[in-house]
């Protein structure tokens, strides 16, 4: 709670804009998207973190500016999760997805707000750390330490997967009690 005291909504400023993103694009997300083309971008967000991992940024990129190394894993990560939701929405998981029905509004937004954080969450993680020290402590907490990405990594599939166990209780068969 003394974290949301230390932030001063008079006087914006760049950890103010990151929270406000972060609730302004899920929302946005979720009118554009819709669940299972959602649950598509969270699938090619992890697939798109396994493969910058193993990425040679160093190799490829020579740069002079030190200060601006962070640019390139971040543009390299932005278009390879825009290939892998482009390749992924064309598959059998699209097919799949369809045939599945609940869209709450709720979980709509729920799953485009665990998306824009595990995004966040990444592109922070390169940022070079003289920037991430001029950050509030709340966003710091909230994005950049290794316990909230780990929490941002594993929150989306838990929900799925708790999301999925729940659909999968309530689906049963209709008995006819005529017979």
């Amino acid at each position: 709670m003394e974290l949301l005291t230390n932030v001063s909504w008079f006087t914006p400023t760049w950890d103010l804009f990151v929270i406000l993103f972060l609730i302004v694009a899920a929302f946005l997300l979720g009118l554009t998207l819709g669940r299972n083309k959602i649950i598509i971008l969270l699938i090619s967000i992890y697939i798109a973190i396994a493969v910058i991992n193993f990425f040679p940024f160093n190799n490829v990129f020579e740069t002079p500016k030190i200060d601006e190394d962070f640019v390139y894993p971040i543009a390299i990560f932005v278009i390879v999760v825009f290939v892998f939701y482009i390749l992924l929405s064309n598959s059998v998981l699209k097919k799949a997805l369809r045939k599945t029905g609940d869209k709450s509004v709720f979980l709509i937004f729920l799953f485009s707000l665990f998306c824009v954080g595990l995004v966040l969450s990444v592109v922070l993680s390169f940022f070079p750390s003289d920037l991430v020290a001029t950050f509030n402590p709340i966003t710091q907490k909230l994005f950049m330490a290794e316990l909230s990405r780990f929490l941002w990594a594993l929150v989306p599939v838990a929900g799925m997967a708790i999301h999925r166990g729940k659909r999968r209780k309530t689906r049963g068969y209709k008995y006819n009690e005529d017979y």
